[in-house]
């Protein structure tokens, strides 16, 4: 390394260490102390809700077996999606963001690349490592509750082997991405590379278990079954590592520069948890793109209904990346609530977050109509009524997924009864998965009554607890459409009628749709008479708004 490199290096860091400096001293502490204070309590209370959900009886020496024979190859295979998934954006130009001026100012300037975006990329694998942990401890603390003693390793040893391997897992996702970005591999062979990887491990966990993946012994070692075999898998990851944090300096300066004005615009979005503009945000870091040609045509019955006919046309445009992400998002959703049948009560959070995962999917005409409020403000139609005609297809269109989803549990759980409840359980899920992802894209709607200082009379206690609610509310309704299962299983253990108890949930997450429903299609005349009451000068205003 020359001397003008080496002085290059080190003003970097300096300029690094003042920033840090500069960004602690422009800090508002009381702010984000009490943000971390909102968060850690809302995190604390659903944790604690959570580990109160896992009252399920412990395992049988049948199900344990099952869990040490089955579990390792079903990690491996959630292992190679999350490969697949690295290297996808690693093609893209992923997964390291850099500031636009550090691409424009350093990257060009006369210094060791390498030495400048190790530092990124380590960071990127240090937040995805956390996060993996976090997820790995949890999962490794829902199963040590429901695994005696007596059959197996401690609680904290579920929990460390747990926590270790969801590190490696999100590290993976990383490590993945760099390499493809790094060694520049065609986009095509890497998708047929990690889709051959993803069938390899769905053959050996689904199809047959002599079918030996490499993934399989990190599935091992996650389930406190440590051996030589798991910990050398875990060696080769950690020589992987070193290889892509090595080659760090190879990264595409113009996949860099694409990325970083998006990357900043997406932090800002999830900082406003404007979730919409983060999922077009993701949209464009993947360069998905709608198909030119579409999948059918909208018959002519249909054409006459503008609204159900502009779904239609939206719907026959979706890429394949985007329909195979909402198939995954469906088998997700029916494996967890397998694993709700089988005794794992917790399973039906993950149900419900993947079918609101599909749901933002499902409402995409929907979303648009938001976010596009000057072309509806110039229509002779109610805005509520408007949006209110969007929710027929999206609802109707998840029919598909939900006979996906019927399918995989039927694989796992080959029987008649499985088919039944799967549709009493499966189209309520999905129809609340939707209506989360509904009301998630109508509370941004724009309201033409609002104050702009309406929320600067809330003391920051409440404010902060409403903004919490208010982002929390849609996943949960998403959450509760999944509860069926629960009641399937209470249903079974007390040798009640299944499918009348089933009729019953379902019924009452109906009703929980039909009230999101007409929720937006009131949605401005409930807003207004609220405001009224707050503040009756507005009354008139109210009364002589035009309707849209």
């Amino acid at each position: 390394m020359t001397t003008a490199t080496s002085v290059g290096i080190d003003a970097l860091r300096q300029m690094r260490i003042a920033w840090r400096r500069r960004s602690v001293a422009d800090m508002e502490w009381f702010e984000l102390l009490y943000r971390v204070y909102i968060t850690a309590l809302a995190g604390g209370f659903l944790l604690v809700w959570l580990s109160s959900l896992v009252t399920d009886a412990p395992f049988t020496q049948s199900q344990f077996a099952t869990l040490i024979n089955d579990g390792p190859r079903c990690v491996g295979f959630v292992m190679s999606v999350v490969w697949f998934l690295g290297m996808r954006s690693g093609a893209n130009g992923g997964p390291v963001s850099v500031e636009e001026a550090e691409v424009r100012h350093v990257l060009l300037a006369p210094v060791d690349r390498a030495s400048v975006l190790r530092h990124p990329a380590v960071q990127r694998l240090r937040t995805m490592a956390f996060t993996g942990t976090l997820a790995g401890g949890v999962t490794g603390l829902v199963l040590s509750k429901r695994v005696p003693k007596a059959w197996g390793q401690g609680p904290k040893q579920w929990i460390i082997c747990g926590a270790v391997g969801g590190a490696v897992i999100g590290a993976s996702f990383v490590v993945a991405a760099l390499l493809v970005h790094s060694f520049r591999i065609d986009r095509r062979i890497v998708t047929a590379g990690a889709s051959l990887l993803v069938v390899w491990h769905a053959a050996s966990a689904f199809v047959g278990s002599h079918v030996w993946a490499p993934f399989n012994e990190i599935g091992r070692f996650t389930l406190a079954m440590v051996h030589a075999s798991g910990m050398s898998a875990v060696a080769v990851l950690v020589l992987l590592t070193a290889i892509a944090v090595w080659r760090a300096g190879r990264l595409s300066i113009e996949a860099l520069a694409r990325r970083s004005a998006l990357v900043s615009q997406l932090k800002f979005a999830v900082t406003l948890q404007d979730i919409r503009t983060v999922v077009l945000l993701r949209r464009q870091l993947s360069q998905e793109h709608m198909r030119e040609k579409a999948w059918f045509g909208v018959p002519a019955a249909m054409r006459r209904r503008t609204v159900v006919a502009r779904c239609l046309r939206s719907l026959a445009h979706f890429p394949v990346r985007r329909l195979a992400r909402m198939v995954l998002f469906a088998v997700t959703s029916a494996v967890s609530l397998v694993a709700v049948w089988r005794g794992t009560t917790p399973a039906l959070v993950v149900s419900g977050l993947a079918l609101f995962l599909l749901g933002l999917d499902v409402i995409e005409p929907l979303s648009q109509e938001v976010d596009q409020p000057d072309r509806t403000d110039a229509l002779p139609v109610e805005r509520g009524l408007l949006l209110a005609q969007h929710l027929l297809v999206p609802a109707l269109s998840t029919i598909p997924f939900v006979i996906v989803g019927i399918a995989v549990a039927y694989a796992l759980e080959p029987h008649g009864m499985t088919i039944i409840a799967g549709f009493l359980i499966g189209v309520p899920a999905a129809l609340a998965g939707v209506a989360g992802a509904v009301i998630n894209a109508v509370k941004g709607a724009p309201d033409p009554l609002s104050e702009a200082n309406s929320g600067l009379y809330m003391p920051p206690e409440v404010s902060g607890m409403t903004t919490v609610i208010r982002a929390a509310w849609p996943p949960v309704v998403a959450i509760i459409g999944s509860t069926p299962a629960v009641a399937l299983v209470k249903a079974s253990e007390n040798g009640d009628n299944i499918p009348a108890a089933l009729v019953r949930t379902a019924l009452g997450i109906g009703m929980v749709c039909f009230l999101t429903a007409g929720w937006v299609r009131q949605r401005e005349k409930i807003r207004a008479a609220f405001r009224n009451l707050s503040n009756p000068q507005n009354a008139s205003a109210s009364t002589s708004a035009r309707k849209v």
